[in-house]
């Protein structure tokens, strides 16, 4: 431990501190979550599961996303940090596992963007094909050639340009997509306005799955909610990040998880609460399907909503991976190469080049090996929600720990015991039904999407081969600051594992 009469210089930021207020971390978060993608994209596939009682299972998701989202409000409330989980991780569980974390993580927000831009290309081109009669299949790889630099240009320039377009690009989709909803609203289908979708004895009607497909339903509503933790890399650059960083992910998934529940019940209101086949049956997305319906000619909106929403979860995820990466590079957990900040932009250079080549690889290879869209719903739907589940739940034994030994006067049994543990269980139950051998035969996923378990457990095994060359080639410095937030110091960090080994208290003057 380090000699007590010396106190370690604090853990400093090269970022720009103190630039974004509580709106701008707020729709950081929400734009993570991609409203309009959230919203319309998998429409189809909930109604097909939860039936007409999809909104339901999108409320009861709200409960036990809040609950996960409990646990990152436990950890940014002491440790702001670019480093997010890594950070939270590392110091709860030790460094080796907060490496893994962030390891699996690079397989959820640095992979997001890329095949996010080649979907909406597909997207768009294939509604242009059937309106106008004009090929432009290529359309994919042109949005993700112009989309990912356009996003570094962004990311490249400053925090606050960023913080700008998130606001305005997320506050379009959102617009858009509530006046679809609405629209459902003033002209229903058959049986009108109804409260019929949050009626429990509803459940399973228009669905074949009965009750196993509503439980379905809401695993995929959770997954489709993951993206309210997108503020805490952000925390380096947040005013008062203590308080501002777990009132953003609070709010975040309050605002999204309304705003979810009554698009999917306006949507289905418009096409009839009566009989969601045609929701199930159609051709189009049904978002789509909708707006041609009651917009007419003006269905192209629509569009600019997933456009909107495309550049803004491709930004918001960027920002999340870079940050992330600039920590352990300065860290030393990664190479010291991503830590380079611009001297003026105070933006993370090196690791906004790192996640656009990466974007670009990726894309562009999931695109033309898969096709767009295979290649959207074997990565993000499929690879990225067995990434982050695992983030999830190291973080939620991490918090336990953390409370239970550095914070033990602060320990709160539904917090910091119950909330973790109920969600964490949750989430194995949403990767066993999802997943063979557990899944029922007639919901376990084709190939390619079969394969996602395989790549995620090949990627975990190649981080830990990684924590071995580190050990052997005797590179670990890196542990001793793994688990520093915003101001703390190595001293800091030390008398924290004190406490962690039997004195919790030690750390209580320094909240």
């Amino acid at each position: 431990m380090a000699d007590s009469t010396r106190q370690a210089a604090p853990i400093q930021t090269d970022l720009r501190p103190e630039t974004l207020g509580l709106v701008s971390v707020t729709m950081q978060a929400i734009t993570h979550i991609a409203p309009a993608i959230a919203a319309l994209f998998f429409t189809q596939f909930l109604v097909t599961l939860a039936g007409v009682t999809a909104p339901l299972a999108y409320v009861i998701a709200v409960v036990i996303v809040l609950m996960l989202g409990n646990t990152l409000i436990q950890f940014s409330r002491h440790l702001p940090s670019a480093g997010g989980y890594y950070t939270y991780v590392s110091r709860s569980l030790g460094a080796r596992a907060g490496f893994i974390t962030s390891w699996m993580f690079i397989l959820y927000a640095p992979l997001a963007g890329s095949v996010i831009y080649g979907f909406f290309g597909f997207i768009a081109a294939g509604e242009i094909k059937a309106s106008y009669n004009v090929d432009i299949s290529w359309l994919w790889w042109v949005c993700l050639l112009v989309g990912a630099p356009f996003i570094a240009f962004l990311q490249y320039r400053g925090i606050e340009l960023s913080a700008r377009t998130l606001l305005i690009a997320g506050g379009a989709e959102i617009l858009i997509v509530l006046s679809l909803a609405i629209t459902g609203f003033l002209k229903p289908g058959s049986g009108g306005i109804s409260l019929a979708v949050f009626n429990p004895s509803n459940i399973g009607v228009g669905s074949t799955l009965g009750f196993s497909g509503f439980a379905l339903g809401i695993v995929l509503a959770v997954q489709g909610l993951t993206g309210w933790e997108a503020a805490a890399p952000l925390a380096e650059e947040t005013k008062e990040p203590k308080r501002n960083v777990p009132r953003s992910v609070l709010l975040s998934i309050c605002i999204l998880g309304v705003f979810l529940v009554f698009t999917y019940w306006g949507i289905i209101t418009g096409f009839g609460v009566n009989s969601v086949k045609p929701i199930v049956t159609s051709s189009d997305l049904p978002g789509l399907a909708l707006a041609r319906l009651d917009w007419g000619a003006g269905w192209w909106i629509i569009l600019l909503a997933f456009m909107s929403s495309t550049v803004a979860v491709c930004l918001a995820t960027a920002n999340v991976s870079t940050r992330m990466w600039y920590s352990m590079g300065r860290g030393g957990a990664f190479p010291k190469w991503f830590a380079h900040v611009h001297p003026v932009r105070k933006t993370p250079t090196h690791a906004i080049y790192a996640q656009l080549t990466l974007s670009l690889v990726v894309g562009l290879f999931a695109g033309w090996y898969y096709h767009p869209d295979v290649a959207f719903f074997f990565v993000d739907g499929l690879i990225l929600v067995l990434g982050v589940s695992f983030v999830y739940l190291m973080a939620n034994v991490g918090v336990i720990r953390y409370y239970l030994k550095e914070r033990r006067a602060e320990f709160n049994p539904l917090l910091h015991l119950i909330f973790p543990v109920v969600s964490g269980a949750v989430l194995i139950y949403a990767l066993a039904e999802s997943f063979p051998p557990f899944c029922p035969p007639a919901n376990c996923p084709a190939a390619p999407y079969s394969y996602a378990p395989l790549v995620d457990g090949v990627w975990l095994v190649l981080g830990v081969i990684v924590l071995l060359w580190y050990f052997f080639q005797k590179r670990e410095d890196w542990l001793r600051n793994a688990g520093a937030a915003l101001g703390e110091s190595e001293d800091d960090l030390a008398m924290a594992r004190v406490g962690s080994a039997g004195h919790p208290q030690v750390n209580e003057a320094k909240a």
